[in-house]
């Protein structure tokens, strides 16, 4: 597994403890009702489409930087990424108590996983500021996030949106 792979499946591992970095953004789309997703506007002018495609290139960056947090503690905490990952799914799925793991790395995980908690305000915090930083509101952003999972073209014009911003 490369270095990528690993830190998105540290990623994963947080988000099974119910530490996403993006919690507000991220889990208001997958807890929106079918009924109200059937409502969602589909007509954004190019303004809140660019707002959206900055945001979400902020928002990036803020993801990098969290996952580079979380490397960081399991470094400090002497854990390997692949253990913290077992260990986590097995919290998860109540299990904890079966995974073959040194007294060492359970106390490891227990103050790892703890640490990584206790950045998720400072995380929201920045998720929110990366949003708001040119006068988007979180509401508009959530929006627009789930007409852009919805809508192939409305994807198709942020996406390009975004590159040009990366020329």
């Amino acid at each position: 597994m490369n270095l990528k792979n690993k830190l998105k499946a540290t990623a994963v591992a947080v988000l099974l403890l119910g530490t996403s970095a993006f919690g507000g953004a991220a889990m208001a789309q997958q807890t929106t009702p079918p009924a109200q997703q059937g409502q969602t506007q589909q007509n954004f002018t190019d303004a809140e489409l660019q707002q959206f495609a900055d945001a979400s290139a902020r928002l990036m960056a803020v993801q990098q930087e969290g996952e580079k947090k979380m490397m960081g503690i399991l470094q400090e905490e002497n854990l390997s990424i692949d253990k913290f990952n077992e260990m986590a799914q097995a919290h998860q799925q109540q299990q904890l108590d079966q995974v073959e793991a040194t007294t060492e790395e359970k106390a490891a995980f227990n103050k790892a996983a703890q640490r990584m908690i206790e950045m998720q305000p400072e995380m929201q915090k920045n998720v929110e500021a990366a949003i708001q930083k040119d006068g988007m509101s979180l509401d508009k952003y959530e929006q627009i996030m789930i007409a852009y999972r919805q809508n192939e073209a409305l994807q198709q014009r942020v996406n390009e949106m975004m590159m040009q911003d990366q020329k």
